[in-house]
């Protein structure tokens, strides 16, 4: 399975905001997945390449079970933990009855540094 935005663009954000990412699974011919009654994990890659960092169900919302779209909900406390970088992947699991899936996202994903105050 694949993950991908729901607008087909890169998802950017800086260490210490608060980003809502918008997430769909496809099966491997582009095809959304009905996510109806699933729970989620996802992962991003933590600090440095170590991690990675873990998100639980209660940051996901579907949004659009049909076409296979969720949101995940990135506290302020959340990003910081997050690798800086570009080309980040985003994995998730879901969980729909007895099965669970793994969804992977490539490159989905550019983590700036915090501005310093001055």
């Amino acid at each position: 399975m694949q993950l991908q935005t729901q607008n087909l663009q890169p998802i950017e954000f800086t260490q210490g905001d608060s980003p809502t990412l918008l997430l769909a699974i496809v099966d491997d011919d582009g095809i959304p997945v009905n996510l109806t009654g699933a729970s989620f994990e996802t992962q991003i890659l933590g600090p440095n390449g170590v991690g990675p960092v873990v998100f639980p169900n209660g940051q996901h919302t579907i949004t659009n079970a049909a076409l296979g779209q969720f949101s995940l909900a990135l506290a302020t406390t959340d990003t910081p933990n997050v690798n800086i970088g570009s080309n980040i992947e985003i994995i998730t699991m879901y969980l729909i009855g007895a099965d669970v899936e793994t969804a992977r996202g490539p490159n989905l994903l550019t983590v700036y540094p915090p501005v310093p105050t001055q």
